[in-house]
């Protein structure tokens, strides 16, 4: 390792008056005390009479855990000589985590130019969307489709739904396409729908499929409401000619239609539900000329561009056009394309086999199949593979864990008893391998290490100039990226941060920690549980999340998702403002939706100066009446202003807002989580230990600093056990032209952190579980997503 010799210690009684040049020299203590064993490091060390070196050295390549012999030689012979006595760090191993997994978790298996997707699907002429998945056609032949409907979740299969008129589903097919076997103008066209029997009016149509030209020339399928048949109609100026199934479809239920015009008109069949239930017959009096692009619409019947009627309730999940001649077995193949499934076969026992449904397969092309573990899969050491038309794909070793909580508590009292802490930490911590926040080199397990009987984190700040190679967020060495960087290429070493988790997740319960901060802000002292789970449409908890107040993210074309983020924090340094108003009559125009008591604002450029400044609500009651604030002083926080006299007590649900509980005018509260901005009356970053508490109960969490109780926070009160994670990391707003730098005003934690290095040292770390009762409730068990991206393990 490498250390930078800040500051000396003169003998008592021997101080300096004066600034003293020296020459600096180490040796092992180990090793004699002779001329031969030392190593001199500089010989114009420049000391203050304070202690401060002026030009700190940095002496390169101390043994881990070695003591050594710093000799300090004034070179004034007048001046005499003093030795100190350094023990280097105790350095960490590390390795890598097998995979395991979690139910919920995502279980991804990949295969660089597979086929997965395209075993499954009949011969690729024309197109094929599965609007489970995305709007992209699956053959490549056509363009992707687009949606005005929502995406839900019906009998455990994803499909657009059909919410009002004008909804529906626009493929980018014409009627051109569709007649461009110019002599006998054959094609098939297939949808899959559901209707709840309550959304199927009692009479009338309900559109399918159509594409018209003008005068509804053209294709239309739809449903007869009356008689719950199928009728499909085909318009030219010569005539209109229906062929209309023997059998209904059938509400509550995922139907099937295919719809066959053959070579020979009379000969054109319909396949509803797998079965051929054709009456009636084309003749070709019915054959048409588009001479417009007509797309083809699922749900919805255009004409003359006017939304004439719309499928209002339906579900729509696939949509496929061919030109190939049908038959019943080709039929088959495109109603129902023989997905592949992931297989969990048991380590020990072959025949012992868990078949992973297409419902929890959310990502599927050629390249790759993701699934979740669903919630009822085996745990223990697994073979995972996919099995699809082709055969098995070679298995891939796992393990599946149980969802479980720790139960025991956490201690590793470095104080009282470092040998037992040091052990403490290997068996119940993970080190991260890392990066979030923006314009960072991440957390180095490499910056986490044990030194005179207490645990250390170290940062590296923007002056660091060593070389310890930072990570992204996918956990690999970090390097510069980004061509316009001047450093583009050469690896990324500053912004480096130190960060470990428990192993176990942590429930309710109390979380302690006695820390001496860094001397200066740029880097977060954090102290946080985490659990993340991104929620797809398959999932049953996905509609549970909505209604909890969580929202949708992502697309269609890539997915939809909602994250479940049950996070708790101790985060400093801070700002105090919650929020910098122009004026005080804009401070009272929110929609205040989370206030309390003591919550503290600014107020920038009001035209009466002596109200610009900081104002605490002193009636949480009437947040909107001028009386309920007073003004405090005249100072302004903002965002990139924080003090070592403040700090962060959040909550979180999600991860979704602004977390600052209002919002303006008719805008949605769409917040899911709740930063607390807390004023601690004292400095904690003033080179003393602190302890760092939060309590959480089910029904708040309740924030301690040296046994003081600091705030109280019960608004999205996470409910699912976490990792207890702590550390120092950069905050670090990208800057927008230039994203390799941090923006100046979006760094909450200090827009700079001009020092080379900084430590965090750790006294003391415990987690002392509650029961039920004394929580107030049971922590709901589920697994993360990600559960193992980013840790190594302590060897």
């Amino acid at each position: 390792m490498n250390f930078e010799l800040k500051k000396i210690n003169w003998i008592p009684g021997k101080e300096a008056t004066q600034l003293q040049v020296m020459t600096l020299k180490v040796r092992e203590a180990k090793a004699a005390d002779e001329e031969r064993n030392y190593t001199t490091i500089s010989k114009a060390l420049m000391v203050l009479p304070d202690g401060t070196v002026f030009n700190p050295p940095v002496i390169n390549n101390l043994k881990s855990g070695e003591t050594y012999v710093f000799r300090l030689i004034n070179n004034d012979p007048a001046g005499g000589k003093l030795d100190m006595v350094f023990n280097a760090p105790t350095e960490f191993k590390t390795a890598a985590i097998q995979q395991k997994y979690y139910h919920n978790s995502e279980l991804i298996y990949s295969k660089p130019g597979g086929s997965f997707r395209d075993a499954m699907l009949p011969m690729k002429i024309g197109a094929y969307y599965s609007l489970e998945y995305s709007m992209n056609d699956w053959f490549g032949n056509f363009t992707n489709c687009s949606s005005s409907g929502s995406t839900v979740k019906v009998l455990d299969s994803i499909g657009v739904k059909v919410v009002k008129k004008g909804d529906g589903v626009i493929v980018p097919i014409t009627l051109a396409d569709i007649t461009s076997n110019t002599g006998n103008k054959y094609y098939s066209i297939g949808v899959h729908f559901y209707v709840a029997a309550a959304d199927l009016p009692a009479t009338g149509e309900w559109p399918l499929i159509s594409a018209m030209a003008s005068g509804e020339n053209g294709i239309y399928v739809y449903v007869d409401c009356a008689t719950r048949k199928i009728r499909w109609r085909h318009k030219s100026a010569a005539a209109t000619e229906e062929i209309i199934s023997s059998g209904t479809i059938t509400p509550d239920s995922w139907n099937k239609i295919l719809v066959f015009r053959a070579v020979d008109p009379a000969q054109s069949k319909m396949w509803l539900n797998y079965v051929d239930t054709s009456t009636g017959q084309f003749t070709n009096a019915s054959a048409f000329v588009d001479t417009g692009l007509h797309n083809l619409e699922i749900g919805n019947k255009t004409v003359d561009n006017s939304t004439v009627m719309s499928a209002v309730g339906g579900v729509f999940k696939y949509v496929y056009f061919t030109d190939v001649i049908m038959d019943g077995n080709i039929a088959g193949k495109y109603q129902d394309p023989p997905y592949p499934a992931g297989i969990l076969e048991d380590y020990n026992n072959p025949a012992n086999k868990y078949r992973i449904l297409r419902k929890n397969m959310i990502v599927l092309d050629n390249n790759r199949i993701v699934c979740t573990v669903p919630p009822d899969a085996p745990v223990g050491r697994k073979k995972f593979y996919i099995e699809n038309s082709t055969g098995v794909t070679t298995p891939m070793d796992i393990e599946i864990l149980p969802d479980a909580k720790a139960l025991a508590p956490i201690v590793a009292d470095f104080e009282n008893n470092p040998t037992e802490a040091g052990r403490t930490v290997v068996n119940a911590f993970y080190p991260m391998a890392k990066a979030w926040g923006g314009a960072n080199g991440g957390v180095a397990p490499e910056n986490i290490y044990l030194q005179d009987g207490l645990l250390v984190f170290e940062a590296h700040g923007d002056s660091y100039d060593g070389e310890l190679q930072g990570y992204n967020r996918d956990g690999s060495p970090k390097t510069h990226d980004i061509p316009n960087d001047p450093q583009y290429g050469s690896l990324w070493t500053t912004r480096v941060g130190a960060v470990m988790s428990t192993k176990e997740y942590c429930g309710y319960g109390s979380y302690r920690i006695t820390a001496k901060l860094p001397e200066n802000i740029g880097v977060a002292p954090a102290f946080w549980t985490f659990h993340y789970g991104e929620v797809y449409p398959q999932d049953p908890r996905y509609e549970q999340l909505l209604a909890q107040g969580l929202h949708r993210q992502g697309s269609y074309g890539d997915g939809y998702y909602i994250v479940e983020n049950n996070e708790i924090d101790i985060e400093l340094p801070s700002h105090n403002a919650m929020y910098v108003f122009a004026t005080v009559a804009e401070m009272l125009t929110p929609n205040y939706n989370i206030v309390w008591n003591g919550e503290l604002v600014a107020v920038a450029s009001d035209p009466d100066f002596s109200k610009n400044g900081t104002w605490k609500l002193i009636n949480a009651a009437k947040p909107n009446l001028p009386e309920s604030w007073v003004k405090v002083n005249d100072e302004i926080q903002r965002l990139h202003q924080p003090t070592k006299t403040n700090m962060k007590c959040n909550n979180w649900k999600g991860e979704l807002g602004g977390g600052n509980g209002f919002t303006f005018g008719t805008d949605p509260f769409q917040d899911e989580y709740l930063a607390m901005l807390t004023s601690l009356d004292k400095n904690v970053w003033d080179g003393e230990f602190h302890e760092f508490r939060f309590d959480w109960y089910a029904n708040k969490v309740e924030f301690f600093v040296d046994g003081v109780k600091v705030q109280v926070n019960n608004h999205f009160v996470p409910d699912v056990p976490g990792r207890w994670t702590v550390g120092l990391w950069f905050p670090s707003k990208p800057d927008r032209n230039e994203p390799w730098k941090v923006d100046p005003l979006g760094a909450w934690a200090g827009p700079v952190a001009n020092w080379r290095y900084q430590k965090m040292q750790v006294s003391r770390l415990s987690f002392d579980p509650f029961t039920d009762a004394v929580a107030g409730g049971a922590n709901r068990l589920v697994g993360e997503t990600y559960p193992f991206a980013g840790f190594k393990q302590f060897v």
